[in-house]
């Protein structure tokens, strides 16, 4: 088992088999559906994200990996983005020292 398997589950997890009814249970939490995860420039791994309970996992995944880890929406990172993910459009970016920055687009309207 790979470090995204063990921290994020296996490509394609999903959080629950309805995306509002996710949030109608969780309205606080910034939970990202079908989700794009990338370092240094790649795309690693692609699922359902609650990036508020899983902020400890991908802070630990952007330590020991010590390279910087981007939560990018899925357009930003799938079909025409596969093979050069829009980076800049990050949701969330974790760096290996422990520090979050959430992106310019949803700065406003959550909290981890």
């Amino acid at each position: 088992m790979n470090k995204f398997t063990e921290l994020l589950g296996y490509p394609g997890h999903m959080i629950s088999g309805s995306k509002s009814g996710y949030r109608e249970r969780h309205p606080s939490n910034l939970a990202i559906f079908n989700a794009n995860v990338c370092v240094n420039g790649e795309k690693v791994w692609f699922g359902d994200i609650d990036v508020t309970l899983s902020k400890e996992n991908l802070i630990e995944l952007s330590m020991s990996l010590k390279d910087d880890v981007y939560i990018l929406y899925e357009m930003d990172g799938r079909f025409e983005n596969e093979k050069k993910p829009k980076i800049e459009r990050y949701v969330v970016k974790f760096s290996p020292d422990g520090a979050y920055e959430l992106g310019k687009r949803v700065k406003d309207y959550y909290t981890l």
